[in-house]
């Protein structure tokens, strides 16, 4: 496959606060520590040595945790990169690079891959660059939410398969056994392709055999990624969550991380949207089955929909004595990370670099660690037939980006479909924006006539040009209707093809060499949206 980059700024898919971070906006500074760069993350690596976190602890609790997952885990040679990597983060001299995401069923979208891709290369540019430490990708499973419909469905050969399961409070505490169903469904249509059976496996072993998501989807990482000594780490986690306590604290009843974050969004609402808003209370309360959030009501901290509530002496008690119990929202999820991790640098998709933005003060207040900010790789595929399409249409891959309107605009222009009789229009419509600039000078309720019959007569051959054009597009009904056709395909449902498609068909189609593909282009460094095209039949890159 031919590989063509275009900077994410050109894209026109990103937040515009991220995209000025991009571009280094100097009105932003304020709002990072390191920039996105070599030298930033340099400096990242001298300062991260003063933020020193349990390693012992932390190299304790992943062993336990891959343990559940596979119980003879550290005795598989086939695990060895993940579990030296493990073994690694107890050196002072071992970091970590991190990317988090929700469980969606089955990887969901293809970002889901993307993200992880991009922090398996960022570590492996950072050992190249600096080669006396040791860099170590970290996948962060977002196993405590509770928001199952954003989880629960993905998309496949123009179908959405949904797990029709029961709310159960954290995703990841979910039994996937049920999930057995859609990978059978899905096996049968997988055809003859000579990836078919090991992908089938791999879901059949994840939600048959595992007991909750999370170890599912551990699972399914971990055998995609292993060769890559990619960490899978679980934050509901009852030792990790220690850490988490002093800051769970001053959210609580000194509302610290609402002050200082909304400080930040009083300079930034002024010209960007706000991608996340703070609460008093950034906390949420893990039931057996619930995920709730705290709420303070006249000195009494409840827990909403329940009855279970405690005044501040017993909340206080509660919180050292159960830590595990407290589940960090959006806002302190990455402070909650930064505490465990010896990390150095966060890559998200753009939503996520642009609310990681707000948080730098509160980072100051509760004096944790704020890492470099890297936005993942953007990736769309084009395939053989759609790039044949493509180039009898004179177009570019890239120009796929455009609105649709623009895009057929610009079939139309460098195909050369204007009609003479369009140019005639505009050269009328010249010409009268030439008289009225003559008029000048004339007595004003002369002028005033003039340039009302001229208006309506502006209006009528306007009509006229924009008649002329529609019916040249008639013309070209079966390009246009092909041209539309294409332009679904790479926004679906009106989504980016990287927020909606699942990697099943192309696994199918390239197998690992689909994830090797990716590999040798993906570099967060170069904040880049990379087309692939594919120029030949049966291309197997």
């Amino acid at each position: 496959m031919r590989c063509i980059k275009i900077p994410l700024v050109q894209t026109g898919q990103i937040h515009k606060l991220t995209s000025d971070y991009i571009s280094g906006n100097e009105a932003l500074k304020p709002l990072y520590a390191y920039k996105p760069t070599l030298d930033g993350i340099a400096k990242a690596i001298e300062h991260r040595k003063n933020f020193p976190v349990n390693r012992t602890m932390l190299v304790d609790s992943l062993k336990s945790q891959y343990q559940k997952t596979y119980p003879c885990f550290f005795e598989n040679d086939d695990n060895i990169l993940v579990s030296n990597n493990i073994s690694s983060l107890s050196n002072e001299n071992t970091f970590t690079v991190t990317t988090g995401h929700q469980l969606n069923i089955f990887t969901g979208p293809l970002y889901y891959i993307y993200k992880i891709v991009s922090v398996i290369n960022y570590a492996k540019i950072l050992k190249k660059s600096f080669p006396l430490y040791d860099f170590v990708p970290v996948y962060w499973m977002a196993t405590e939410d509770h928001d199952l419909e954003e989880i629960n469905h993905f998309h496949i050969w123009g179908k959405t398969y949904t797990w029709d399961a029961e709310k159960e409070g954290a995703v990841g505490l979910m039994n996937p056994a049920s999930l057995s169903a859609i990978t059978d469904e899905i096996a049968g249509k997988m055809g003859n392709s000579p990836y078919a059976e090991s992908l089938i496996e791999l879901f059949r072993k994840a939600y048959s055999d595992q007991k909750t998501l999370a170890e599912a989807t551990r699972y399914i990482v971990n055998e995609l990624f292993k060769s890559d000594g990619l960490i899978v780490i679980d934050g509901d986690d009852s030792e990790l969550k220690k850490a988490l306590v002093p800051v769970i604290e001053n959210d609580i009843f000194e509302i610290v991380n609402f002050k200082a974050i909304n400080n930040t969004l009083s300079s930034l609402e002024k010209n960007y949207k706000i991608p996340v808003t703070p609460r008093e209370i950034n906390v949420f309360y893990l039931g057996e089955k619930s995920r709730s959030r705290i709420v303070n009501e006249d000195g009494k901290y409840k827990v909403m929909d329940t009855s279970k509530s405690w005044n501040e002496e017993e909340l206080r008690n509660e919180i050292k004595t159960n830590p595990e119990n407290f589940s960090p929202n959006v806002v302190l999820r990455p402070m909650y990370q930064e505490l465990i991790l010896p990390n150095l640098a966060y890559i998200g998709g753009n939503s996520e670099i642009a609310y990681w933005l707000e948080l730098k003060n509160a980072f100051l207040k509760e004096d944790i660690f704020f890492p470099q900010l890297l936005v993942r790789d953007s990736a769309l595929f084009v395939g053989l037939k759609i790039n044949t399409y493509l180039e009898l249409f004179k177009l570019k891959p890239d120009d796929l980006f455009l609105s649709l309107p623009d895009l057929q605009f610009k079939f139309y222009d460098v195909n050369m479909l204007e009609h003479a009789s369009e140019k005639d229009t505009a050269l009328i419509l010249e010409q009268y924006e030439t008289l009225r600039n003559d008029l000048q000078g004339l007595p004003g309720d002369l002028v005033g006539n003039i340039v009302k019959q001229m208006n309506l007569q502006i209006k009528e051959v306007r009509k006229w040009k924009n008649d002329i054009h529609n019916r040249q597009l008639e013309l070209q009904e079966k390009n246009i209707a092909k041209l539309d056709k294409i332009y679904q395909a790479f926004y679906p449902e009106g989504e980016l093809q990287e927020r909606y498609d699942n990697f099943i068909p192309y696994y199918l189609q390239y197998g690992p060499k689909w994830l090797e593909m990716l590999k040798e282009e993906f570099n967060v460094l170069e904040s880049a949206c990379h087309i692939f095209v594919e120029e030949e039949s049966n291309e197997t890159m």
